[in-house]
């Protein structure tokens, strides 16, 4: 859009010297002669855009107008810049990359190697390791769901296990502990719902718009937990203390003279527990409670007979 690419120019020369007027045809995708065209629209509109002729010539904002036009720092577009980027990665989203554009855009000529340093120095990459294409599809197509007031349809797994089909208005797309989840109002349970996005099925949008309503805060969603929590008491070998410390805070371990580690952890009760505990296969061993030695002993002698049985 035209009024898009005034505002692009702008920014542009007012953190340029000079920019040939080639140089922003290019950038815009459009002829030298419409660059010379809305040159002539911001002069109207009283910004002073000046052509200098010549080997070093080319547009430019004369600084006297630049002077306190900058409403961003430079350590203001670092930020903003490495948190964008961070996002985009995994929503791959063309209006969000317009706005990285236009933001670096805004980095002055001075700072440009600087901004090269700092974009390698430091990166946020929210995509988890081994992310497939289809995960990213989903999150894409729920974001777009988001912003555009669509309905979703999908199969859902519950976190018990049962599968029921939703139609939900999309109202917020959450990324919390590596996980992400959509806020929606469920049509069906006539009430706003935390979903797992990971635990969706035949998602599709609906050309269907819907009015945003009054949403909780989601904290809501993660604070109402109704399983019981247990304490467990775990016994962990010497060779693993380094991944154990990266797990768990330093006062929920204690350090045994033989080297191996007691952690006292509390957890909400339920299945996912005997997963956790099964990643660390024999380098652990459950003190307490005696239920879950148990539960550990009964899936350990499960295993054992399917194995058994392929030999």
């Amino acid at each position: 859009m035209k009024i898009e690419r005034l505002l692009a120019i702008t920014v542009t020369l007012l953190n340029r010297r000079k920019v040939t007027a080639r140089e922003l045809a290019d950038r815009f995708d459009v002829s030298v002669r419409t660059i010379y065209r809305d040159v002539e629209t911001l002069n109207g509109a009283g910004i002073p855009v000046v052509s200098a002729q010549g080997h070093e010539g080319g547009l430019n904002i004369p600084d006297n107008y630049k002077l306190s036009r900058q409403l961003l720092t430079f350590d203001d577009m670092l930020s903003l810049l490495t948190a964008l980027k961070g996002v985009n990665r995994t929503l791959q989203n063309g209006d969000l990359g317009r706005v990285i554009d236009k933001v670096t855009a805004l980095i002055p000529e001075d700072k440009e190697s600087l901004y090269r340093t700092h974009a390698d120095s430091f990166v946020i990459d929210i995509t988890p390791w081994g992310m497939v294409d289809n995960h990213r599809e989903t999150v894409q197509t729920v974001h777009e769901a988001v912003s555009r007031s669509l309905l979703l349809d999908f199969a859902y797994t519950g976190a018990d296990g049962r599968n029921s089909l939703r139609r939900v208005e999309p109202h917020t797309l959450l990324y919390k502990s590596f996980t992400w989840y959509l806020l929606g109002y469920c049509r069906d349970r006539r009430d706003f719902r935390l979903f797992r996005l990971s635990r969706m099925r035949r998602l599709q949008a609906v050309e269907e718009h819907f009015a945003r309503r009054q949403i909780p805060p989601p904290d809501r969603f993660f604070d109402r937990d109704s399983r019981p929590p247990v304490e467990l008491v775990l016994k962990f070998i010497p060779e693993v203390r380094i991944k154990v410390e990266e797990h768990f805070a330093p006062d929920q371990l204690r350090y045994e003279p033989d080297g191996s580690l007691i952690a006292t952890l509390t957890f909400p009760e339920d299945d996912w527990i005997m997963s956790f505990l099964l990643s660390f296969g024999s380098d652990v061993e459950v003190l307490s409670p005696p239920r879950w030695r148990e539960a550990i002993e009964n899936k350990c002698r499960a295993m054992q007979k399917i194995y058994t049985n392929l030999t």
